[in-house]
């Protein structure tokens, strides 16, 4: 005998074991996932897999750019001896002999003279110090000895240093300044970057030789063959 309404029941019943199926599958696949997200997680967290984010946000040093042109002193450094400083002093205004003056000044503080002249145009501040990468301790030793100086790197390559006095110049600090105290820490008197993130002016075409460059060692000479 056929029951009433059992082609029904048996369709949900096939509906239901479907759906059950379904979820089985789906709950299957979610922890799967979440399973593998765990294991790349953990690996990320004891550093054995590089993740999406490790890579540092940081500027790369080709792209960075500012504003900023002083160059900051090495830390902690104190001044140089006045003997390894060598500076040339230029004549930045139209008072004559005031360039030949404070080098001999200079010079009889201790520094290498590398002679006196003029500046090709006018300077209308007190002095303005100029130097490549190699003499930043340099010229700020040199800059103690000015009551206000602008430092100003340029593309020179060696340590020398030059000094242009402008119309606001009138004298060096006093030989006793507490400015010039020998264990003084070098500091800028204003915002500063590393020298390797300041773009450095071109140097005078003219710009003397160091003579306090070490000179270059020779290689000895291939010994005879026996």
């Amino acid at each position: 005998m056929t029951v009433a309404g059992a082609p029904q029941a048996t369709r949900r019943k096939a509906v239901r074991r479907h759906r059950r199926e379904r979820q089985v599958l789906v709950f299957g696949i979610l922890m799967i996932a979440i399973s593998l997200v765990a294991f790349v997680a953990l690996g990320v967290y004891r550093g054995e897999v590089k993740g999406p984010f490790s890579a540092p946000f940081v500027t790369p040093q080709a792209d960075f750019t500012s504003d900023i042109t002083l160059v900051c002193p090495p830390p902690d450094a104190n001044p140089l001896k006045t003997s390894e400083v060598a500076v040339r002093v230029m004549n930045g205004t139209e008072r004559a002999g005031i360039a030949g003056a404070t080098l001999e000044v200079l010079e009889g503080r201790g520094f290498v003279p590398l002679g006196a002249t003029n500046w090709t145009r006018q300077y209308a501040d007190v002095a303005r110090i100029m130097f490549g990468a190699e003499g930043v301790l340099k010229a700020y030793t040199l800059a103690r000895q000015f009551p206000e100086s602008e430092l100003v790197l340029d593309d020179r390559e060696n340590a020398t240093v030059d000094v242009v006095l402008g119309e606001r110049y009138e004298t060096l600090v006093e030989p006793l300044n507490p400015q010039l105290d020998p264990d003084l820490i070098l500091s800028a008197d204003a915002q500063c970057l590393p020298v390797s993130q300041v773009e450095p002016q071109p140097a005078p075409n003219n710009y003397p030789k160091d003579p306090l460059a070490p000179e270059p060692t020779a290689s000895p000479s291939p010994s005879p063959s026996a």
